[in-house]
């Protein structure tokens, strides 16, 4: 989760089974302390069982994505090409520079996921070492696009058969874990119930708002971009907004979500929260979380 990623709740969703992740985005580009969380996930639980996503936006993000995971010997990461999902990941990186960038952590023998809101093809993942998918959708939380997760996921089982697939979305139930289990997912993401967990620092109000709300309730930030420099894309944020956000913020609303997460005097800002939001009826251990959703298999 955006902002919303921690150590305290990485290390509780391990301890409860589950395979905990890091975002880079809840670090800016401070990736100095994200190494010294990851140290202090790695001494509490003994593991390097980890999965962190970063983002391909400059040599310098990539270049400590690159060591980041190599040093640490993750199972897998994640990797988000931009706002408009184009391969190359921006325009003015060329393509060739993407896969120099990803081709020693494919060496290192880490899994390399890519985050979608649109099938890619399996030339263009097999040339970037594209392992696997994680795929979002209408139902998800944060950033994402308008296809029903469960339609890209099949589309993108078609394309690519032999990929690891992941979908990112939506998902509350036992029953939906076991669908997607069955149609072949290597895991289910969950993000909303596990964010809002008894374990996650974000503050009370906020979860006993994700309580009380449903998924009318929520919101979208829209944006627009262009691929290649013509095409139109669009992607939306899905939000639970609160009062308006006062100060000063960013394109990606970031401030605002500050404020929704943690900042305890105010009830200005917002969350991510997916359709998923639904099945948030109270506030649970990850334990307890993550028993309830593997119940059917």
């Amino acid at each position: 989760m955006n902002q919303g990623s921690s150590l305290q709740l990485a290390i509780a969703v391990h301890r409860a089974g589950g395979y905990a992740s890091l975002s880079s985005w809840a670090y800016g580009t401070n990736f100095d302390q994200l190494q010294k969380d990851i140290d202090m996930f790695m001494k509490f639980t003994k593991s390097n069982r980890l999965h962190c996503n970063f983002e391909i936006r400059s040599i310098y993000s990539a270049k400590a994505c690159r060591d980041i995971v190599i040093k640490n010997a993750f199972p897998t990461m994640e990797i988000v090409y931009g706002n408009s999902n184009s391969a190359p990941a921006k325009d003015d990186i060329p393509d060739a520079t993407v896969i120099e960038w990803l081709q020693p952590i494919h060496e290192a023998g880490v899994k390399i996921f890519r985050r979608i809101y649109e099938p890619m093809d399996k030339a263009t993942a097999d040339k970037h070492f594209i392992d696997g998918f994680c795929i979002k959708g209408l139902e998800s939380a944060g950033f994402s696009g308008y296809t029903p997760v469960k339609e890209l996921f099949l589309a993108q089982k078609e394309l690519t058969p032999d990929a690891y697939l992941v979908p990112y979305g939506g998902v509350g139930t036992p029953e939906q874990v076991k669908e997607y289990i069955d149609l072949g997912a290597e895991i289910v993401a969950v993000g909303t119930l596990l964010a809002l967990s008894a374990e996650s620092p974000i503050k009370q109000a906020t979860k006993l708002a994700v309580i009380n709300a449903k998924k009318e309730d929520l919101s979208e930030f829209n944006h627009t971009f262009r691929r290649n420099g013509d095409t139109e894309v669009v992607r939306k944020q899905t939000a639970l907004k609160f009062k308006e956000f006062q100060g000063t913020d960013n394109v990606n609303h970031t401030e605002s979500l500050k404020y929704g997460l943690w900042k305890e005097d105010t009830d200005q800002g917002h969350i991510y929260a997916g359709h998923s939001i639904d099945k948030v009826t109270e506030v649970l251990p990850c334990k307890k979380i993550i028993q309830n959703l593997v119940a059917e298999l």
